[in-house]
């Protein structure tokens, strides 16, 4: 009966491990994605021009035609993700892009639609 509890005690400290190893895993796999300009209080134009990783940007795709966007900073310095082919804008605030059809609509700008 002692070496039952014994290899059960074994199997549930290799299964902590385990789990222990997938979680730091998946942290480093999503870590990826972070932002990084935001929040590190920089003002920098470095800093300011890519609050939205390149890793994230490439991904992204307007919600209406799955086309891609691209992102623009405007003259307050507000950023947005624009796509050429419909002339939507979607706000980013704070690093995070508001990619609703309803944003992309009321924010349409037709002078940004490439000829």
């Amino acid at each position: 009966m002692k070496v039952f509890f014994r290899v059960l005690i074994v199997a549930v400290l290799a299964g902590i491990a385990f789990a222990l190893y997938r979680a730091i895993r998946q942290y480093r796999e999503d870590s990826v994605f972070d932002l990084s300009g935001a929040g590190n209080g920089s003002s920098s134009d470095a800093a300011r021009s890519r609050s939205i990783s390149p890793e994230l940007l490439a991904i992204l795709a307007d919600p209406g035609d799955k086309g891609p966007v691209e992102l623009v900073t405007d003259g307050d310095g507000r950023e947005w993700l624009v796509n050429r082919r419909n002339g939507f804008r979607y706000p980013v605030e704070d690093g995070i892009p508001i990619m609703l059809l309803e944003e992309g609509e009321k924010h349409r700008d037709s002078t940004l639609i490439a000829q």
